[in-house]
């Protein structure tokens, strides 16, 4: 899949440690990207942590050709569980360590180690 991604602002917040970036994503006569690859890919850009980088938002126009997405990219993984909530971090993982995490904690067992933040 091919799409291109333009960072339209960047602001860098001190109090909370992270950077928040607005984004557009251009994919011409395609479907929008996955989560997953935005992530990689805008982490690649900013030479950050693709665990501690987080997709807030992705928006897209009715038969628009771009979207517009919200990203945060955290220093550390303390500031990153206390500001972010679980489900946009549960949002942020592969398909099959979603249902993993969702299985564990509705059987009321730990499974912030497959959040991989250590």
């Amino acid at each position: 899949m091919s799409f291109t991604i333009e960072i339209l602002e960047e602001k860098k917040n001190p109090l909370i440690d992270r950077t928040e970036l607005k984004l557009r994503i251009d994919h011409f006569k395609e479907s929008t990207p996955n989560r997953l690859e935005i992530k990689k890919k805008v982490a690649a850009m900013k030479n950050a942590n693709e665990k501690f980088t987080i997709i807030r938002k992705i928006q897209t126009q009715f038969g628009g050709t771009y979207d517009i997405g919200l990203v945060n990219i955290y220093e550390d993984s303390k500031e990153l569980q206390f500001y972010e909530p679980f489900h946009i971090q549960v949002r942020n993982l592969p398909k099959d360590t979603r249902t993993e995490v969702y299985k564990l904690k509705r059987r009321k067992e730990p499974y912030t180690h497959l959040f991989g933040y250590e």
